[in-house]
């Protein structure tokens, strides 16, 4: 359990909070919970995660864990909706799919590539590529712009002899700049 302490008002707040979010019927234990909660506690009309204190979110938190249930606001699809990022590109999709239960497990990004880290066949980045070249030249662009680089600069010093080699970097070098802004949105979080 998270180290949180007694605080009134903390407790009452993450409790309506979650089973307000978690009950599952106006018979359910949840719903019997919450009512209880609500006759010595009027909850602010803004009630939302957002406006519990830290101590309140570790509450929440320690609820979730004991009741079996994932606390979403810690996913990484969570993070990228508040802050407005696009959910559908094929790229950022893939980056939910593989880490949004473990975000922390993309501190990785930080040291290495996408290719050591969550692709390393070249058969699966040519896929990759064929099935989001889009996405994939969109994340590539962005490199590039922030970079200043075009995009064979981009990939300079990798062994390109055909047209699936130029893929493989492609995905490889995108994915990889996708992955370190994913990490530095999560640490900044």
């Amino acid at each position: 359990m998270s180290s949180t302490y007694f605080d009134r008002f903390d407790i009452k707040e993450a409790h309506f909070l979650f089973w307000s979010e978690h009950h599952s019927g106006q018979f359910s234990d949840g719903y019997i919970r919450m009512c209880k909660a609500l006759k010595n506690f009027k909850p602010a009309s803004g009630l939302c995660w957002e406006t519990l204190s830290d101590n309140g979110k570790d509450i929440y938190r320690d609820l979730c864990k004991r009741e079996w249930e994932q606390c979403e606001y810690d996913s990484l699809t969570y993070l990228l909706e508040r802050e407005e990022w696009d959910t559908d590109d094929d790229c950022v999709s893939w980056f939910v799919e593989r880490y949004n239960d473990c975000k922390e497990d993309l501190c990785n990004y930080d040291r290495s590539d996408f290719v050591n880290i969550d692709m390393c066949y070249t058969k699966d980045l040519i896929d990759f590529y064929d099935r989001n070249e889009e996405s994939v030249l969109r994340w590539l662009d962005e490199y590039c712009e922030a970079v200043d680089q075009t995009r064979l600069q981009a990939v300079e010093g990798t062994t390109i002899e055909d047209p699936d080699d130029l893929k493989t970097a492609f995905v490889n070098q995108a994915m990889s700049f996708l992955g370190m802004c994913l990490y530095s949105l999560v640490s900044d979080n």
